[in-house]
């Protein structure tokens, strides 16, 4: 670890669900590595902690003991609109409001200053409050944070634009101690920063890439379910992840008869599906359990893969990892996890994912929602080559130091040090 520069910063995330944990995780020790005290305020301190300690060790954990500080954030509460977490005009401006009285709290107990607050997923403080003052009268201090869902900058001019405009609450980008943002999906920066006039940084979509000592629980019995046979897995069991297209897939190559093994693992949303969907998903954890299909691993039941090294452990076992998302353009983190690990990717042709395999040579693409496509596809990742029998050459290496935890922490050092 770098000695201490004497900058503290602020992490704020009030989610604590999906990839929330692992981004906290990775900014902290990014933080921390750059010589910066951090407060990191958070729904679950207790599983920061444990998460830091696993990422960067016990002895570093030691070492840095007296420049990090987890304080107990409350729950982001789901917006009145359709039950999500992004916000709405009241709900936005408690988080602002949250964030600030909370890190005043955590400011006295832990007897040091923020000199910046930086929001890991800022999405939840834009959502339908355009005003670029809230943060000045409120928070009272630099602030950034990382941009995730900003592809509406990518839509041509219109009225529907400008009101979209207004509803996703960029202007907030606009307030005077607003030190920049960063984004993942570098596609719309020239046109976010016209319109947000500040500065927009490039993220790489770094990944913990730790291993437990022994394979994961969940691996071993992987494994040995799919008794050689090919792993084609997904992690986070979602609609905009073609779920249900990665579950049509498994069933074509069931019908006939090839031997490949499906792994969809992770936590499941069943109110994101329709009651016949759920009612299919539970026809299939009925089949399973009875030994009518054994291509398919599939327990809506499991719950979160419970930390970083666990996940990874499950993903080495993949022979091609699934990235075919439907409606969906931003970056993903499923990527950084096939580079690191020297996996090929299936994922949907276009927008950011698709342009990145394509790009770096990490897989194959195809159309959005075609599981016959998909499986067409298997045969040549499994033989490292395109559908022309080309070898595919991936450029693992270089995907790996364009989304590295070297060039992250060079980004947090130089946004420091702006300020």
């Amino acid at each position: 670890m770098i000695s201490p520069n004497g900058k503290t910063v602020a992490l704020v995330d009030p989610l604590w669900i999906g990839h929330h944990p692992m981004y906290f995780c990775q900014f902290t020790a990014s933080f921390l590595r750059t010589g910066a005290r951090v407060i990191g305020l958070c729904p679950e301190p207790s599983a920061a902690t444990s998460d830091l300690r696993k990422a960067i060790g016990e002895e570093a954990t030691r070492q840095i003991a007296d420049r990090v500080f987890f304080y107990k954030l409350p729950a982001g509460q789901r917006s009145f609109f359709n039950g999500r977490f992004e916000g709405d005009p009241l709900r936005t401006f408690l988080r602002w409001k949250s964030a600030a009285d909370h890190l005043a709290d955590a400011e006295a107990l832990s007897g040091t200053t923020a000199d910046l607050v930086f929001f890991p997923y800022l999405d939840s403080y834009l959502r339908f409050l355009p005003f670029a003052t809230i943060p000045q009268l409120v928070l009272k201090r630099r602030w950034s944070g990382l941009y995730l869902r900003n592809h509406h900058h990518g839509e041509k001019p219109s009225l529907v634009k400008f009101f979209r405009l207004l509803a996703k609450g960029d202007e907030i980008l606009q307030s005077k101690l607003c030190d920049g943002i960063g984004v993942l999906d570098e596609r719309f920066i020239p046109a976010m920063e016209k319109l947000c006039k500040t500065r927009v940084i490039p993220f790489p979509d770094v990944t913990q890439v730790n291993l437990p000592d022994q394979a994961s629980v969940l691996a071993v019995r992987i494994k040995l379910h799919a008794a050689g046979r090919k792993i084609i897995g997904i992690i986070g069991l979602e609609r905009r992840k073609g779920f249900l297209t990665f579950l049509r897939a498994a069933e074509l190559a069931r019908e006939q008869g090839l031997p490949y093994y499906f792994v969809a693992a992770g936590t499941i949303n069943l109110r994101e599906f329709t009651p016949p969907e759920r009612e299919k998903l539970q026809a299939l954890v009925r089949q399973i359990a009875a030994g009518e299909i054994d291509n398919l691993h599939f327990d809506p039941t499991a719950g979160r893969i419970p930390d970083e090294a666990d996940y990874n452990s499950l993903f080495t076992t993949f022979d091609i990892a699934w990235a075919a998302y439907e409606g969906f353009q931003g970056s993903s983190g499923t990527l950084s996890k096939a580079a690191a690990f020297q996996i090929p990717c299936l994922a949907t042709a276009g927008e950011c994912v698709g342009q990145r395999v394509e790009k770096y040579r990490l897989g194959l693409t195809l159309p959005e929602a075609r599981p016959e496509k998909a499986l067409a596809a298997i045969p040549y990742l499994l033989a490292g080559t395109d559908r022309e029998g080309c070898s595919l050459s991936p450029l693992f290496a270089e995907y790996r130091k364009h989304h590295s935890q070297e060039r992250l922490d060079k980004i947090l050092s130089e946004l420091l040090e702006a300020g």
